[in-house]
């Protein structure tokens, strides 16, 4: 009995002993403070990302709670390594520390952009939707282009039938004038008779006149209607008026010879 107590005794006074000598203020050094921390810190000043990272996951890994070097990099991994996946995880286990920071909002942000990023590079053609998106607005330009082409046109061809009617009005003024004497001289119904010859006597319009052209090589409807009429845009009038020869409006031969209306 007396053994066993004096072994008791003895291994309280070690307990007490050992109770002594821990610190009851013991200091943890803070996150930002590790050596390492701030040795990625220098790294990333640096521009060295890579050593700054390996720098941060060497905080991470020796402590149990690293908000901080889990931003860091998580940035690191969005923004020079191109890895959303990665990044994403070191913003999540920072908002799993931090989940109230001022910054929490910013990070869910991050996390937003990078899941984007990571959409953006699944393999499944994911650029097919920007080419189709520019081949419409291509389209769109070129029907405005054309558009404007034919209002040009129309402006132009009101412009000649104005005129067209200016000449035609003049043309009967003046035809009254010079029958007026004959009508005065000549009984009415000589007159009505004269009046059709004064019109078949009239010289025909060159415009009226039939003309035809001989396709040449890497001649188009287009380029037909640029040379006869100074645009482009009436291939379509070529066209209907050869309908009878052509299948369709890039059906030309060489050597075939086609109306101008």
């Amino acid at each position: 009995m007396k053994s066993l107590s004096r072994i008791l005794l003895i291994s309280a006074a070690c307990t007490g002993l050992l109770l002594g000598c821990a610190p009851s203020d013991l200091e943890i050094v803070s996150e930002t403070d590790e050596k390492q921390y701030q040795l990625a810190q220098d790294y990333k000043n640096q521009g060295r990302m890579e050593e700054a990272l390996s720098a941060f996951h060497r905080v991470i890994d020796a402590r149990r709670d690293a908000p901080e070097s889990h931003l860091e990099a998580g940035y690191i991994y969005l923004r020079e390594l191109k890895d959303p996946v990665r990044a994403i995880y070191h913003f999540d286990r920072y908002l799993q520390f931090k989940p109230n920071s001022p910054q929490a909002n910013q990070v869910r942000q991050l996390i937003e952009t990078a899941q984007k990023e990571f959409a953006r590079q699944l393999p499944a053609q994911p650029y097919q939707g920007d080419l189709d998106r520019i081949d419409l607005m291509e389209l769109v330009k070129n029907l405005r282009q054309e558009n404007e082409s034919l209002k040009r046109d129309l402006v132009n061809a009101e412009a000649r039938v104005a005129q067209l009617e200016s000449v035609v009005g003049s043309g009967r003024r003046a035809t009254a004038t010079t029958q007026t004497p004959t009508t005065v001289r000549q009984p009415i119904a000589t007159a009505q008779v004269q009046q059709p010859r004064a019109t078949t006597s009239t010289t025909p319009n060159p415009a009226t006149v039939p003309r035809t052209h001989t396709v040449q090589s890497g001649d188009t409807l287009s380029t037909i209607s640029s040379r006869y009429y100074g645009t482009p845009s009436r291939w379509i009038d070529i066209y209907q008026a050869n309908r009878d020869r052509l299948r369709n409006e890039n059906a030309l031969k060489v050597g075939q010879k086609i109306r101008i209306p």
